[in-house]
């Protein structure tokens, strides 16, 4: 029989992966800009090469960066509307409403798997 997955794990679960994708979406947007820069170095150096060697170097580099640089993209484009989503004014709201609800959960989760007893409320 399968192990209950608990309404928190699920809530829990959804906030983290609103975070995540916060993360991917900041560390591809600093590798894209890092690419950005790489991209002038390399250019520069295209245009002082000594010889032809040098110029197929660099040439190499630059084709790497902007493969980089694209994978980069693809991953903020990928990410860019669930960002957007929890960046927005009016869902942040909702978010901070959805972590306390974590927190409720949890609570009443943890008193209905702990020791109850009833107590009486009448003698005799």
């Amino acid at each position: 029989m399968a192990k209950e997955v608990k309404p928190s794990k699920h809530l829990e679960d959804f906030l983290n992966f609103l975070d995540q994708c916060a993360k991917e979406y900041q560390y591809a947007f600093e590798n894209m800009s890092t690419e950005d820069k790489r991209l002038q170095d390399l250019l520069h150096e295209l245009e002082f090469a000594a010889d032809k060697a040098e110029r197929n170097r660099v040439a190499t580099s630059l084709q790497r960066s902007r493969r980089e640089r694209r994978k980069s993209k693809d991953m903020v484009k990928l990410y860019e509307r669930i960002v957007k989503f929890k960046e927005d004014q009016n869902n942040r709201r909702t978010i901070n409403l959805l972590r306390q609800l974590l927190g409720q959960q949890r609570k009443e989760e943890e008193y209905l798997r702990s020791n109850r007893t009833y107590k009486k409320r009448m003698d005799g």
